[in-house]
């Protein structure tokens, strides 16, 4: 099994990280001392499966229009274009069997962040400069925009609760990842781990449905 790094360095603030092996990943699942309320939660999900699908696959995935995004059960899959989308598997398995060659893994290659919580929408207001709300589409909606030069795959979940899952270049996961720190700081922001995200998403996201 192939032991990987995380990429994400976290500042010192955020506490002593308890880590976890998820098939060759070291995941974060939480932090001590534990954390008690905070506005908007910001979590590193790079271990999660994902992907690009272009061609007649996407099709299969559901009808969706350039901008749309659905819950497909497991994961979330975003329409850029009538013949390409993207996915973030946030609750199947480690190691999906994507379905055909019309499919391009990108778990490897993009860092994945989770940000959500009663403020979120105002640290991507300031990190984005697009619409992320577009009142006028119903359901969650999906993004291929920019953060300080920064190419970002973003996703507003539209759950009960506002939530959005980011993704851009490893190699830029940094500089995104601590682009949310500065702005959030001032809306109460805290990094959290797996466990956290994860009863976030439960409670209030699968409204999406």
């Amino acid at each position: 099994m192939i032991t990987r790094t995380r990429t994400i360095i976290l500042p010192s603030w955020a506490g002593k990280p308890v880590e976890e092996e998820m098939s060759g990943w070291p995941v974060i699942a939480s932090f001590e001392p534990s954390e008690g309320e905070y506005e908007v939660g910001l979590t590193d999900l790079s271990h999660r499966p994902k992907a690009i699908v272009q061609g007649p696959a996407v099709e299969k995935l559901g009808a969706l229009k350039p901008g749309q995004a659905m819950w497909a059960g497991q994961a979330f899959v975003g329409c850029l274009k009538p013949d390409e989308a993207i996915i973030f598997d946030l609750t199947g398995p480690m190691e999906p069997e994507w379905m055909d060659t019309d499919y391009t893994d990108m778990t490897e290659g993009w860092v994945l962040l989770g940000l959500w919580g009663p403020k979120s929408m105002e640290v991507i207001q300031r990190l984005l400069t697009v619409d992320v709300e577009r009142p006028e589409i119903t359901g969650p909606l999906y993004f291929a925009t920019s953060c300080h030069g920064i190419r970002v795959q973003l996703i507003n979940l539209r759950g009960s609760s506002p939530g959005f899952c980011l993704a851009c270049q490893r190699s830029q996961g940094q500089n995104l990842f601590d682009a949310c720190i500065r702005v959030g700081r001032q809306f109460d922001l805290k990094i959290k781990g797996l466990n956290a995200f994860c009863d976030w998403f439960n409670s209030f996201a699968m409204h999406i449905m």
